[in-house]
């Protein structure tokens, strides 16, 4: 039988004994999903990578349990634990604008009506004014709850968003792009407002550097104006990062400081790699 769920890349250090006061970070999206687990305050001590079938996603418990046991720490007893999906099904509401039905209404006309799926919300800590709603398989949920006892779920949009939006000043023109296997997480601002966050699909570098123009030309703004910043599974000495390079020459990798496990992949992996990934747990 083929496998659902294969172990891309793990990173640990020597000793990867967990106690009550590690803390468990789990990420989840369609294609991936990603474990980390960090001591207290301190550094991340493990983290795996594991690539999903998409045709089988239907099946989480199948998937779970593959992960599980694959992996080096996933089995052991986590008190804390947070779930971030990275899942397309999201919007902002201003806050003023939300009432208990709206945030369904909203994904509804946007995504499709759903059974199959459970409403989630949560408030912008940066901002004070979006509320992020979205939408997650009741499947998922019920999985979760049988694997812990207590956990906390967010949207990786949000954790992106909080990240740029507490900085003191954000460029007039400004894209912020994370990169995974198959998609990447995009966020517009024009005049430091939020225009847009949004997944997309890729196959290649002309289908990333094809929705960022569209997304420059929607707003009327030049790729040369743009500051970008990247973080993610992207090399750059790829031809995508050369291809959007020569397209918006303001750019910079977000790079992430070499701690815990990241320090020893930095030799194989570049520094902006798990950026997007690290940032969940700080």
């Amino acid at each position: 039988m083929k496998g659902m769920a294969r172990k891309k890349i793990g990173l640990y250090n020597e000793d990867i004994s967990v106690t009550p006061e590690h803390h468990l970070y789990i990420e989840i999206s369609e294609e991936e999903m990603v474990l980390l687990s960090k001591s207290g305050n301190t550094q991340i001590e493990a983290f795996e990578l594991f690539s999903l079938d998409r045709s089988s996603t239907d099946d989480w418990n199948d998937i779970f349990y593959e992960v599980k046991s694959a992996s080096r720490f996933l089995n052991s007893g986590f008190r804390q634990v947070s779930i971030f999906f990275n899942v397309d099904e999201s919007i902002l509401i201003p806050e003023k604008l939300l009432t208990a039905t709206s945030a369904e209404d909203y994904l509804n006309l946007i995504y499709g009506e759903s059974t199959r799926h459970e409403v989630r919300y949560e408030k912008l800590l940066a901002t004070k004014v979006f509320i992020n709603a979205y939408r997650i398989r009741k499947s998922i949920i019920e999985l979760l709850n049988r694997q812990f006892v207590i956990f906390q779920c967010s949207h990786t949009y949000s954790n992106l968003l909080n990240d740029v939006m507490r900085r003191p000043r954000i460029d007039d023109r400004f894209l912020k792009i994370q990169v995974y296997t198959h998609h990447f997480v995009v966020a517009f601002w024009k005049d430091e407002r939020l225009q847009l966050i949004h997944s997309y699909r890729y196959h290649s570098a002309e289908d990333l550097l094809y929705y960022l123009l569209r997304i420059t030309s929607q707003f009327s703004v030049e790729s040369t104006e743009c500051k970008v910043e990247l973080s993610g599974m992207i090399d750059h000495s790829s031809i995508l990062f050369t291809q959007i390079k020569n397209v918006f020459p303001n750019i910079q990798l977000d790079n992430m400081q070499a701690v815990g496990v990241f320090k020893a992949a930095l030799e194989e992996y570049p520094a902006h790699y798990f950026t997007p990934f690290y940032k969940l747990t700080v």
